[in-house]
């Protein structure tokens, strides 16, 4: 059972936030292939070589244990298997919760209705959100429920955690402050108004050594610059807990800009939003493949899993 991938973001009206959520799914599909081409790589080519052993007189290929330095497999063979053993181009799509005129249920059900005319009949929602609010809690599952509705019981329509509660994203922010050469990180979150919205946020800064502040609701961004400076440190990273670049992060790099001016003993470094390295469509490829159950490799054409490869947006 072969499984496609939907990307769900909040969404936004900003053409950067449409394009770096295509840029992020193209490079979790392909390191997902990378992924599945190297845990099935091995086992595949022994069984071609035991194939081609088996047709074979036997004094015309010299065998030993596939991957030792005796093999002596003829090259065009070789490459040959080689091409065939490629895993298909995985679909990976993206749909947004907001700033589309198409319901997100409706777009998993496009989605998932073009993938399954290749075959497809597992299809893996990958939630986005970096905090468990509203969305995550009550918009989500809503529309999910909508779209299983829409569709062939075959299919099976599964959902993965929040991308915010994730340990391999956690590690990848902790990979992306440890590389900075600052005397203290500050992440800048949106912020939630719900009592206990932020606590998660809190404690991974709290694991991370670092310190946070919210966009909506206080401590804001200057508050905690200024705290920080009272308490020796000079040079501060601020992390944007955001996915994409949009309007929010402009005026974040605006406020940075004005309080490096203000405070000019200060050296006050912004990073970009974390869905612009490439870092994290990686993360999330080891996620969903870690998730993923593992099946026999199936037989396949390449040119049926072309309209898949460059991904499918909803």
């Amino acid at each position: 059972m072969l499984s496609a991938y939907l990307l769900v973001s909040h969404g936004s009206s900003d053409p950067r936030h449409q394009a770096g959520l295509l840029r992020l799914a193209n490079i979790t599909r392909q390191h997902l292939t990378r992924l599945q081409y190297s845990q099935q790589h091995t086992e595949t080519m022994g069984q071609f070589y035991d194939t081609y052993r088996s047709h074979q007189p036997d004094n015309a290929v010299e065998v030993a244990t596939v991957g030792t330095a005796r093999n002596r497999f003829p090259s065009r063979a070789h490459k040959s298997l080689e091409r065939s053993i490629l895993p298909p181009n995985i679909a990976v799509g993206t749909a947004t919760l907001e700033a589309s005129q198409v319901p997100l249920a409706r777009q998993i059900e496009v989605f998932t209705k073009r993938v399954m005319a290749h075959g497809i009949r597992r299809v893996v929602l990958v939630p986005l959100f970096l905090q468990e609010g509203v969305h995550v809690k009550e918009d989500l599952p809503r529309e999910i429920a909508i779209a299983r509705a829409l569709l062939p019981t075959t299919l099976r329509l599964v959902c993965e955690p929040y991308l915010g509660g994730q340990p391999i994203f956690k590690q990848f922010v902790a990979d992306r402050l440890q590389k900075t050469t600052a005397d203290r990180c500050l992440l800048l979150a949106h912020g939630s108004r719900r009592p206990g919205g932020n606590r998660n946020l809190q404690q991974l800064a709290d694991s991370l050594s670092a310190d946070v502040a919210f966009w909506s609701v206080p401590p804001d961004l200057e508050t905690q610059v200024v705290n920080l400076m009272q308490q020796g440190y000079r040079q501060i990273a601020i992390a944007p807990y955001f996915l994409l670049p949009g309007g929010i992060t402009d005026a974040i790099t605006r406020q940075t800009e004005a309080l490096a001016e203000r405070l000019s003993k200060l050296s006050l470094r912004l990073l970009a939003p974390l869905g612009t390295s490439s870092d994290l469509g990686i993360a999330i490829a080891e996620t969903l493949f870690a998730a993923t159950p593992t099946f026999p490799l199936p037989k396949w054409g390449r040119d049926r899993w072309q309209p898949a490869q460059d991904g499918i947006t909803a």
